[in-house]
């Protein structure tokens, strides 16, 4: 009898974990538009803070312009880009990015997971973005997935059509040097050039959030 309930277990386990593998397979793949995200070209300045710089560019996959925001800093490369990383922390590492939920579904080791955030922007809907995300060393890349079961929705957000970009951090003498790239259209009924402005104003603060973060986890050591 004990033979035979541990073996109904075994394959009730087999079963399991062969339908999370399905449903969190991730193969790294890349929107179209990638590489365009990561080129330098064709970038047009639109802002410049004290601190950051905020470019945009067109891509087709998108209504929205993609942006990018840079800023140096004092903070050693691997503080901020592990920062960056901590997911599950991010409302904690970004209080201004109106980030009400996040958590991890999957976890691939330490360079790679699906996760989901719920972002919260006043005057807006509720948008729940779910993604794949690998780090490379001091990049990381995510790219939004379409794998994710209806039940992990359970509220029935808005669910962005397009979602990707990536953080990069590089040394340049004795500074780091921040850059942040998206390209995301936040769907619904959103007047564009109300996300745009939101963008504007709030790409600044994420880029210094982050910085506070990682360097308040140094003094904090």
């Amino acid at each position: 009898m004990k033979k035979y309930i541990h073996s109904i277990f075994r394959i009730f386990f087999l079963l399991f974990s062969f339908s999370c593998s399905n449903l969190f397979a991730y193969d790294h793949q890349y929107p179209e538009s990638w590489d365009e995200l990561q080129s330098n070209d064709g970038w047009v300045m639109i802002k410049e803070t004290d601190r950051v710089k905020i470019f945009s560019k067109q891509l087709d996959v998108s209504p929205l312009p993609a942006s990018r925001a840079e800023m140096i800093s004092n903070v050693k490369m691997d503080r901020l880009v592990d920062a960056a990383w901590l997911i599950e922390k991010s409302m904690e590492v970004f209080p201004n990015a109106y980030i009400t939920n996040t958590g991890i579904y999957h976890q691939r080791g330490d360079t790679s997971y699906t996760a989901y955030q719920v972002i919260d922007i006043p005057f807006m809907a509720p948008r729940l973005y779910q993604f794949n995300s690998i780090r490379h060393g001091n990049n990381i890349h995510w790219v939004k997935t379409d794998t994710i079961n209806a039940s992990y929705n359970p509220d029935e957000l808005l669910l962005p059509p397009v979602n990707f970009g990536s953080w990069e951090v590089v040394r340049i003498e004795n500074q780091s040097k921040i850059t942040y790239r998206l390209c995301t259209d936040p769907g619904g009924n959103v007047p564009l050039w109300i996300v745009e402005q939101a963008n504007q104003y709030n790409l600044p603060l994420l880029l210094i959030d982050l910085e506070t973060y990682a360097n308040r986890k140094i003094i904090s050591e």
